[in-house]
């Protein structure tokens, strides 16, 4: 049999309800058929027959959440919110309003407001109470956010409205729950709990006796006391501010013992009603003991070194360890299983995992499982030393090291350092399962909800094939702390299955001295979505410098080496770093317009050397602008492609690259230089046009040792500069700059040091072009104008393999030593080359391409004499040995990318036609020692000319072998 509430509300609903079948509303609606009696006593709301209801979603709920459109439907469920089950209360959409007539008679309306959870952290509204017309609450309630009470004074009222209202955004998601919602008509008010929590600098999972720790106390009366009790026992008083929240320090008693402890608030709430609230916390104990773990061990022990643990099994079974503990595992050996130990430090004494004895790194092996090293909710653990693998056969999100905080509270003290983590089968493709890609890595912090870590440190760690990418701090763009202290560091990751280094919602992160080389590639590659190098997304003001991205495989528009992601506040920096045939180019600009919508962000680009990475991409809204200034852009094999819009700014910049426009729509250029084929755009002021007379342009390798973009001595662009405001006080290699207001314009370029003397440089210093391929990343290099490559594999079939030994004329050399997709060629330019040796024979390596196939050198003796000669190369594609050449290797095929960045499969072409390498021979003169080779004249650009791979010296005369 139904109530007189329940009959009287259904009646309302199905009248709304046959209302809406017939046309006359679209959102359900009830009016009591008769004026309900006001209520007496204290009562739930779902038992209060109400005057009035809308909806935004179907009908409102009784002691359910809202569920479909339909009366009565399946799809409701009990209200919960943050995981707080509550069997009374009202199931409500927004936009909603249910009202109540309440006759004068009433005092107090209490409930607990939220998002109900089957809505996960998705959702948003402001709930809103009217008491008589007149609004006496008001709280905007997000997904993420757990239940927040409601306490209004209803004193004389007649009327008292329930009001729900979606955000901007709309009202998707938006199932909003008044839970545990009571009118008080009876002669008293009744108490609400105080809340408590700890404060930013206080985790009150980590309690240390005889150190001072602070809680907030909130609901309190504005301006009533509350004292505070530690297991009972008093240890301190407060007074509320006008608000009502107090904030009350206390030490923990210096006796305490380690474990769960109550905090109790006392005090007097809203309409001076006593009351009270509690809150766990735990207590830690400092202790230095060490235990030992020895996987390779015959038989469990009790931790000690002399019977150390040998199991993960065993070493889980321990229980949580305390604060300045450490556990080492004996170097040398393998232990097996998800690694998950409990505990928390504190300041000054973390938990320490790491190793013992000689040897190499002990592994813990995850098996599979999320992590092979999981720490949760805990602060203060210190990571070291150890090789890290987490294998399978079948791809899921997985991680090597990670540390989690699921809940509210800030945790701390999160170090990650000396570490080599390799072989996570973590998930590969973004496009079918983003969350399961972004949860993927070597080594990932992970915050869920509202908490935040202050102080991560992750350094010198050796990252390499792990699904999804390096290292990853990670958080829903919903937190609403930010993690403080973030230093990535000197870590280096290769061939991982996607980003490098990612960093969500921190404030002011510092990212400097790492290498990202080979992304999308290795044992777990990438398969599908997108990728960037390095890149920022929900944090203030971030700084990315001294980093290198290199050789990164393509995504669907992606895979550049820097991106500034959505949601940045402040300013996005990325300065003094190196990048090299990423197949996306050089900088991805999502800050807005990826998702995010406008942005008041700025975007500083400086002091940066890219190298074959002449793309912008991604777009901006809003009034955030990119200030791009005082980078090295050199592509001799790609021309420059700009599909960035937004406002922007574009100063003492050089461009060498053999075309293509930049934007001028909402841009302003000045001070640039250009060569090779690109034009300065219309109406630039201080353009600079011509060869900037670089070192060695196109000669960095993998790291920031690139000497050769420094500017020669009587290049055009030595004080050809304008001046900059605040421009970071020095360039890439470190000289001073020259800085607003100074009498000395600066150069243009990354180099700001005075022009360098042109001497003689090693072969592998004066390398500038990328000729050979592999599978892996057919998209990187080029020999010709439409960027065909010699394919790596297809060489080793015919006898040229990188690394390996090769002969010719006599002369043993070693092929290709340089890591495929690094710049492996010499193209003929004028350049001086230094090379040491004496032999009767000059071997020189390499091809021709297009028409030119030999040039005039001029070979230098140490004893000062000179020797004229002429250096030829026959063709590579249709070229044949003469007296002085022969045929090193043929390949069967070779590789062509239709595309200068990105690009699917299909813009790889195998190309089914012979690719040659030639070697020649130059006659020296008996007894001579070779010092420097000045080389044929000709361009550095891609195309026509000689292509010189290797120089060696060797046949020594007879009596000096």
């Amino acid at each position: 049999m139904k109530t007189p509430t329940l009959a009287r509300n259904l009646a309302a609903i199905a009248a709304s309800a046959a209302m809406v079948a017939a046309g006359v509303g679209t959102v359900p609606a009830a009016v009591a058929a008769e004026t309900p009696p006001p209520p007496t006593g204290v009562v739930y709301a779902s038992d209060v027959p109400w005057a009035s209801m809308s909806n935004g979603w179907g009908p409102a709920e009784l002691d359910m959440s809202n569920g479909g459109q339909a009366l009565g439907d399946a799809n409701r469920r009990p209200l919960t919110i943050d995981g707080t089950v509550y069997a009374k209360g009202l199931g409500t959409h927004a936009p909603s309003s249910i009202s109540y007539k309440l006759g004068g008679q009433c005092r107090q309306f209490l409930a607990q407001v939220g998002i109900d959870d089957t809505q996960a952290d998705r959702g948003r509204v402001d709930f809103r109470v009217f008491v008589d017309g007149a609004e006496r609450f008001a709280a905007e309630r997000k997904g993420i956010d757990g239940a927040l009470p409601v306490n209004v004074d209803l004193a004389g009222a007649s009327t008292l409205e329930l009001r729900v209202d979606a955000g901007p955004e709309g009202n998707g998601n938006d199932h909003a729950d008044w839970a545990d919602a009571k009118i008080n008509c009876s002669s008293e008010y009744l108490a609400a709990p105080l809340r408590l929590e700890g404060s930013a600098g206080t985790n009150l999972n980590s309690l240390v006796p005889g150190t001072p720790a602070t809680v907030v106390v909130r609901d309190l009366k504005p301006l009533g006391p509350v004292s505070l009790a530690f297991r009972g026992e008093k240890v301190a008083d407060a007074v509320a501010d006008a608000g009502g929240v107090a904030t009350v320090t206390f030490v923990v008693p210096a006796g305490a013992a380690g474990g769960t402890a109550e905090l109790t608030a006392s005090g007097t709430g809203p309409f001076d009603v006593a009351t009270s609230g509690a809150l766990g916390s735990l207590v830690v104990q400092l202790s230095d003991a060490k235990f030992y773990v020895d996987c390779s061990a015959p038989s469990p022990g009790d931790g000690s070194q002399a019977s150390p643990f040998n199991s993960i099994a065993q070493l889980d079974g321990h229980g949580a360890f305390n604060a300045g503990e450490s556990i080492l595992f004996r170097a040398g050996t393998s232990c097996t299983g998800a690694l998950k130990p409990a505990g928390t430090g504190v300041a000054g004494h973390p938990i320490t995992l790491s190793s013992y004895g000689e040897g190499a790194k002990p592994t813990i092996n995850g098996n599979g499982a999320v992590a092979a090293i999981q720490i949760t909710n805990a602060s203060h653990w210190t990571v070291s030393g150890l090789h890290v693998v987490n294998p399978s056969d079948t791809p899921t999100r997985r991680v090597g090291i990670l540390f989690e905080n699921s809940g509210t509270a800030q945790t701390a003290g999160i170090v990650v350092t000396g570490n080599h983590v390799e072989d996570v089968a973590g998930w590969r493709n973004k496009a079918t399962n983003g969350a399961g890609f972004a949860q993927s890595a070597g080594i990932m912090v992970r915050t869920w909800g509202k908490g935040s870590v202050d102080g991560i440190t992750i350094t010198d760690n050796e990252v390499n094939d792990t699904a999804g990418g390096g290292v990853k701090i990670s958080a829903p763009d919903t937190t609403e702390r930010y993690n403080t202290g973030v230093y990535v560091a000197r870590n280096k990751m290769h061939e991982v299955g996607g980003d490098a280094i990612v960093i969500h919602n921190s404030d002011a992160p510092l990212i400097e001295y790492n290498s990202g080389l080979n992304l999308g590639q290795g044992a777990h590659p990438y398969e599908g979505g997108n990728f960037a190098g390095m890149w920022p997304y929900n944090s203030k003001n971030p700084v990315f410098q001294f980093n290198v991205v290199g050789n990164s495989t393509t995504s669907v528009y992606d895979s550049t080496a820097w991106d500034c992601d959505m949601k940045i506040v402040g300013t996005c920096l990325f300065q003094y770093n190196y990048s090299y045939g990423n197949a996306g180019g050089f900088y991805l600009n999502c800050v807005s317009n990826c998702g995010g919508g406008s942005t008041a962000a700025k975007v500083v680009l400086r002091y940066n050397v890219a190298q074959d990475d002449c793309r912008l991409g991604g777009a901006s809204t809003g009034p955030g602008k990119h200030y791009i200034y005082n980078n090295t852009f050199y592509c001799p094999s790609r021309g420059f492609l700009d599909d960035m819009t937004g406002p922007r700014e574009v100063r003492n910049n050089i461009f060498v690259t053999p075309g293509g426009p930049l934007r001028a729509a909402s841009a302003v250029y000045s001070n640039n230089a250009y060569f090779g084929g690109i034009l300065p755009p219309a109406g630039e002021l201080g353009s600079v046009t011509g060869d900037p007379k670089l070192i060695a342009g196109g000669s960095g390798q993998t790291t920031l040792d690139v000497p050769g973009y420094k500017l020669a001595a009587g290049s055009p662009l030595l004080g050809a500069g304008t001046a900059i405001a605040d421009d970071g006080g020095k360039d890439f290699f470190e000289n001073p700059t020259a800085g607003a207001g100074s009498v000395t314009a600066p150069n243009i370029g990354a180099y700001q040091g005075p022009g360098v003397d042109v001497t003689p440089l090693p072969f592998a210093a004066l390398l500038n072009q990328t000729s050979v391929a592999n599978a892996a990343n057919p998209r990187n290099g080029a020999i010709t104008a439409d960027r065909r490559t010699f394919s790596e594999e297809a060489l080793a079939d015919a006898g040229l393999t990188s690394g390996k030994p090769y002969s010719a004329f006599g002369v043993t050399s070693v092929w290709h030593p340089n890591p495929v997709g690094t710049p492996d060629t010499l193209k003929a330019a004028g350049q001086q080359l230094a090379i040491s040796g004496q032999g009767r024979t000059l071997l020189v390596t390499g091809f021709s391409t297009g028409a030119v196939s030999s040039g005039v050198a001029t070979v230098h003796f140490t004893n000062g004499m000179t020797k004229k000669v002429t250096l030829a190369l026959p063709n590579w594609k249709d070229g044949v040995p003469t007296d002085t050449s022969m045929l090193l290797a043929r390949s069967a095929y070779h590789q062509r990318h239709t595309q200068a960045y990105i690009g699917g499969a299909s813009t790889v072409l195998r190309i089914d036609e012979q690719a040659s390498v030639f070697a020649t021979k130059i006659d020296i003169p008996a007894a001579f020692k070779v010092a420097s080779i000045t080389l044929p004249a000709g361009s550095a650009l891609v195309d026509e000319g000689l292509n010189i791979m290797d120089v060696a010296i060797g046949n020594l005369p007879v009596g000096l072998e």
